[in-house]
């Protein structure tokens, strides 16, 4: 006996209910969106991450700029959202983690003859790839599941992906962190990045009065979708968790223009040789 399968069920469709940035010239979501819907010129600039002072003291003294830089972002999210950090579940997104900390511990581990040849606990845990994820929790006193993933130059849309599946499996609001450093060298002429960059989004399964895009994913074999401005495109291929500027983009667009009949469609990179197609309505 056939099973007929209901399409509609099986689409994957969020809404975005807030978004947080932070990369060079592009400081907030508020200066971004000016930026990336083409109404003021993109200056890349150099920019700082700010401490985590909601952190508990101890904890803060341990934290880099990875750490920084995702909690950052969450935070301006969730304030954006005006909802409680304990409420949300999380889905955390690299490609690459804590640079400096792997470089630490490598060059330590390089020089056997140095009678500092010790890996301190903090450099330990520091280099997990969840530890951004445990910071969250203990600043934030969130209980509630985390996710932590990494695929490469597609990690954004892995993570997007992930964050969506929860949405709709759980019915229950995510937050989704993407974020991404410069390594140091030597590390950095194996896996070259020009600058830092982050982004955050809460989706959630249905529409409320904060909800800025509906978005319905799915996977195609199309070109991925580059910027309009060489300086935009170079950001966007500099850094794993920029590549979600193509998205930013039509959002920023959609939201400057209050179009109620605004749909749009980009192509996010993907495990090769597929795309992640996102129509934004």
């Amino acid at each position: 006996m056939k099973t007929r399968v209901d399409r509609s069920e099986a689409t994957l469709q969020c809404y975005v209910q807030s978004i947080a940035i932070l990369g060079p010239g592009l400081a907030n979501w508020n200066d971004a969106l000016s930026i990336l819907s083409g109404k003021q010129n993109f200056c890349k600039s150099a920019f700082d991450i700010p401490p985590v002072t909601w952190l508990p003291a101890a904890e803060r003294r341990r934290v880099g700029k990875m750490v920084r830089l995702a909690l950052t972002v969450g935070k301006a999210a969730i304030q954006d959202a005006g909802m409680d950090a304990r409420d949300l579940a999380t889905v955390f997104t690299s490609s690459s983690g804590d640079g400096d900390n792997c470089d630490a511990i490598f060059q330590t581990l390089a020089h056997p003859e140095s009678s500092e040849r010790f890996i301190s606990p903090t450099r330990f845990h520091n280099s997990v790839h969840n530890a951004p994820a445990g910071y969250w929790s203990i600043a934030n006193q969130c209980t509630l599941p985390s996710t932590s993933l990494c695929a490469y130059d597609a990690s954004f849309s892995a993570g997007l992906l992930e964050a969506c599946c929860q949405v709709k499996s759980s019915g229950k609001s995510i937050l989704l962190i993407s974020s991404d450093v410069m390594y140091p060298y030597p590390l950095s002429g194996i896996r070259p990045m020009d600058s830092d960059f982050a982004v955050a989004m809460i989706l959630s399964l249905s529409a409320n009065n904060t909800t800025q895009a509906k978005l319905t994913l799915n996977c195609t074999s199309q070109p991925m979708s580059r910027m309009d401005t060489p300086e935009l495109e170079a950001l966007r291929s500099s850094n794993p968790s920029a590549r979600s500027l193509p998205l930013l983009q039509v959002l920023a667009d959609k939201i400057e223009t209050r179009g109620h009949d605004f749909s749009s469609m980009v192509y996010l990179e993907y495990l090769e040789p597929l795309s992640l197609e996102v129509r934004i309505d």
